[in-house]
């Protein structure tokens, strides 16, 4: 299935309303493009898929900016299950990146 590295959208079920009233079940696919794009922070071309909207921001944002801010939306609308399921995408920009766990509460 596509999907967006950043964003992590992709096709959905929606259904087509007939004049009469009838619903036919169908798809809804978005844009999305396998591309390559130039990190100036890491200084290398990093190959992506993105969808048509993210380029428009990733234009407007810059790359890394525009990273971070998707990141930071989607862990704070709980959407990511653990920061592992991102480990995909640090793959392929490059990146080391270590999670730690938080510590448990001591007060039970």
């Amino acid at each position: 299935m596509a999907r967006s590295d950043f964003t992590g959208k992709h096709k959905v079920r929606a259904q087509n309303i007939s004049h009469s009233n009838i619903k036919t079940k169908r798809w809804q696919r978005l844009n999305v493009q396998s591309r390559r794009l130039y990190v100036p922070e890491l200084g290398k071309f990093v190959r992506v898929s993105v969808t048509t909207r993210d380029l428009r921001s990733i234009d407007k944002l810059g790359f890394w900016p525009y990273l971070t801010k998707t990141l930071d939306r989607r862990f704070a609308a709980s959407e990511l299950r653990s920061p592992q399921e991102m480990s995909g995408l640090f793959k392929k920009l490059g990146i080391e990146v270590v999670f730690e766990e938080l510590p448990a509460d001591k007060a039970g």
